[in-house]
């Protein structure tokens, strides 16, 4: 499967779609809209403890999608988060956010939650994908850019999007600490269904029932032949 946060287009874990019908012999894009699921975060502490920030507390968190992670944050319907996939292209952002509830709080007094995950293809440096973590509480300052995902799969419609956390620029200026931009900080997992937009779905059907249409006049004119 391939992940293409236009411009750039990255190679990444093959992936299925099971459950959308397809038009026959030709790629049709097919546009989801994530809505609902869980966002996992692990987090360095003592990369953050060394920069002052010690993590004292969380509140409106849940379970995590695995060990490997610190807390888990859920994702609200709020999200308008939407993507295209078709086993040509794969799969590409299109607009939207992905919104959560659930805090987290720093040195007892710093509080930043209610994150809002974006996609900018204008943040696409270096390692950093495009996608980005916005804290929505305290500062609505953009705390992490993610990395390009290590893991992205789209099986029977549900995502799932594995990428480390990047200190952004935005961040390394709250801290004063201009060298820590693109530093990695840890991780982050969304897992979520997602449902496809009825225009698309429409779109494909027809698509189909056109390539069906015309295979029929095709044949008919040869057996006229």
């Amino acid at each position: 499967m391939r992940f293409n946060p236009v411009p750039a287009v990255l190679g990444l874990a093959t992936a299925t779609v099971a459950s959308v019908v397809m038009a026959p012999s030709q790629a049709v894009a097919v546009t989801f809209q994530l809505s609902s699921g869980v966002t996992s975060v692990f987090l360095d502490l003592p990369t953050l403890e060394s920069v002052g920030l010690s993590l004292t507390g969380a509140t409106g968190t849940v379970p995590p999608v695995s060990s490997d992670f610190l807390v888990g944050f859920p994702i609200t319907p709020q999200t308008t988060f939407t993507f295209d996939f078709d086993s040509g292209s794969g799969f590409t952002p299109v607009g939207g956010t992905i919104e959560h509830t659930g805090s987290v709080t720093f040195n007892n007094t710093l509080t930043l939650g209610n994150f809002s995950i974006g996609f900018d293809p204008a943040r696409a440096i270096g390692s950093a994908s495009g996608f980005f973590v916005r804290d929505t509480i305290t500062t609505a300052a953009i705390l992490f850019d993610v990395a390009t995902p290590s893991s992205l799969t789209f099986v029977d419609q549900n995502l799932e999007v594995q990428g480390d956390l990047l200190v952004s620029p935005e961040l390394a200026g709250i801290l004063g600490n201009t060298s820590l931009s693109g530093a990695t900080i840890g991780a982050a997992s969304i897992n979520g269904e997602a449902i496809p937009e009825p225009a698309t779905v429409l779109g494909v059907l027809a698509a189909g029932g056109f390539l069906a249409a015309s295979r029929r006049r095709a044949a008919q004119r040869s057996n006229r032949e």
